[in-house]
């Protein structure tokens, strides 16, 4: 494993140097697992490699930078550095907040970046880090937005991507091989991303509720092994969005009513 991007000529990956995206990595190596850092790194790449092939975005000027950026800092959301969190948002929103803070921070430190990095392409990396998750909403974003949520979705399918086994993909076996080889799984399996999700249902419950997050604490419960999960369910219920905009409009209707 490697502590850098390193290029990938044979496969058309170059990345631009980049002092913030080396202060990012940085960053991310400090506060994070090997499992979360080797994950994000290797978003970077199926990003710069599907930007290169996806043909909906042939001939779109692309922030690399920035799409590099967005996916080192994309999990941020599960920083072990527990001091960098929030108690009340869900882990994509912790992310972008962390990224914002972070870019500004370095902006701070380095006069040279400040008129680079204005609030536009901030703004679009902290969308790209919120909406990495909602992956229908985000392909339809802008460009740096949707490249990087397809690099990120990418590392949970690999050569299979966005296609399945036997498909028209998008990342080779040899491409696959060459970056895992620089930035192995490191525990980025079925049982490690369920642990990872099951933490968040008992840490921060209720920032779980509107999406996916939730379906590991019913199904896995509170530590990946089922406890607390009914207790978990009947709390996700009692939240259900549905019950909440039915009941409100129920109410509607009935002050209107009486008026």
């Amino acid at each position: 494993m490697t502590d850098c991007l390193t290029n990938l000529p044979s496969f058309g990956v170059e990345f631009p140097h980049s002092k913030i995206v080396d202060a990012a990595l940085a960053f991310a190596k400090e506060h994070c697992n090997l499992l979360t850092y080797n994950h994000v790194v290797r978003a970077a790449y199926w990003s710069a490699i599907i930007a290169k092939k996806e043909p909906s975005f042939s001939g779109v000027k692309l922030d690399l930078e920035l799409v590099v950026l967005s996916c080192v800092l994309h999990d941020m959301g599960w920083a072990e550095t527990k001091d960098l969190l929030s108690s009340d948002t869900r882990f994509e929103v912790d992310g972008a907040n962390i990224a914002r803070d972070f870019i500004n921070k370095f902006k701070a430190q380095n006069e040279t970046e400040a008129s680079v990095w204005d609030q536009n392409r901030i703004q679009r990396c902290w969308d790209s880090i919120a909406l990495h998750t909602t992956f229908s909403i985000a392909r339809f974003a802008a460009p740096e937005v949707a490249v990087s949520a397809c690099g990120i979705l990418a590392d949970f399918q690999g050569p299979y991507f966005p296609n399945g086994p036997g498909g028209d993909n998008l990342i080779t076996m040899e491409e696959y091989r060459a970056v895992t080889n620089l930035f192995p799984r490191a525990g980025m399996t079925a049982d490690g991303f369920t642990e990872l999700m099951c933490g968040i249902c008992r840490d921060k419950a209720a920032t779980t509720f509107d999406n996916f997050v939730s379906e590991f604490g019913v199904q896995f419960g509170l530590d990946g092994a089922g406890a607390g999960k009914e207790a978990f369910a009947k709390e996700r219920e009692d939240a259900n969005v549905m019950k909440l905009l039915l009941g409100g409009l129920d109410a509607l209707e009935k002050l209107d009513a009486s008026s």
